[in-house]
């Protein structure tokens, strides 16, 4: 018989702030219950705001928000790949439109990295520079793709972002979820000081800590460099996000 018992989430952060005073990252989780949450299931979003323009952080905020605002308001006979472009595609226009607006709001662009949790499988959405990582059996593997120009001297310039272009690309991925699955989704801010040999010790270090309170747990986090929001949307910062099938989300961040 199949298990169709449900997902078990927790939310959880860390987070330390990062060299710039200004934190233009902005995090939220919704977890909604019942047939909502079978229908449409867990949603996990970070972003940054595009440095350098006076509004990155509300492009953040505005994009994270909406997202987990609109997403379930889709329809329920829609894929979840499609309700995210979609809620994404009109953040997307929003924000074209204020960048239209003056001088001031010029440039209004963010990253975005989501994660959504339904049934037995996990989903993608990924635009820009922000990463998702899936940690599975000891192994850290790289989901999302850099979305920076491929120059030496322009590697830390977006070629995508929401906000950028009138048609916005976003990148897709899925899976099947398997028991101590943990994901990690963080800015630029993390990884970049990090990098992926520490965040994979990191994580090693941490399975081997919950493996010994519980085993087969399965985790998902999500990490910022500053300030941090659980469950809501809040100002800046990492947070993690929910867990497959009994576990507790724990983000890493420098």
């Amino acid at each position: 018989m199949k298990d169709l018992t449900p997902l078990d989430i927790h939310l959880g952060h860390a987070t330390r702030p990062g060299p710039r005073p200004a934190n233009e990252d902005f995090v939220a989780a919704a977890m909604p219950e019942g047939a909502e949450r079978a229908a449409k299931g867990v949603l996990l979003a970070i972003a940054d705001g595009v440095g350098g323009h006076a509004h990155g952080r509300e492009a953040a905020e505005y994009t994270v928000r909406s997202l987990l605002a609109d997403y379930f308001s889709t329809a329920h006979t829609w894929s979840v790949e499609k309700s995210l472009d979609t809620v994404l595609g009109a953040a997307n226009r929003w924000l074209i439109a204020q960048s239209a607006r003056s001088a001031e709001t010029a440039g209004m662009a963010t990253t975005l990295t989501a994660l959504v949790l339904r049934g037995r499988r996990w989903h993608l959405a990924h635009v820009g520079d922000s990463r998702a990582y899936l940690w599975r059996d000891g192994a850290l593997l790289r989901l999302s793709e850099d979305h920076t120009w491929p120059h030496p001297e322009l590697s830390n310039v977006l070629r995508r972002a929401v906000g950028l272009e009138s048609r916005l690309l976003v990148d897709h991925d899925d899976g099947e979820l398997a028991a101590g699955d943990v994901f990690v989704l963080l800015t630029d801010g993390v990884w970049n000081a990090l990098g992926e040999v520490e965040i994979a010790a990191l994580l090693a270090r941490h399975a081997g800590e919950e493996g010994k309170k519980d085993p087969g747990r399965a985790a998902v986090g999500m990490a910022a460099p500053d300030p941090a929001a659980r469950g809501t949307a809040e100002e800046g910062g990492e947070a993690e996000g929910g867990e497959a099938e009994g576990g507790e989300a724990e983000g890493k961040a420098a």
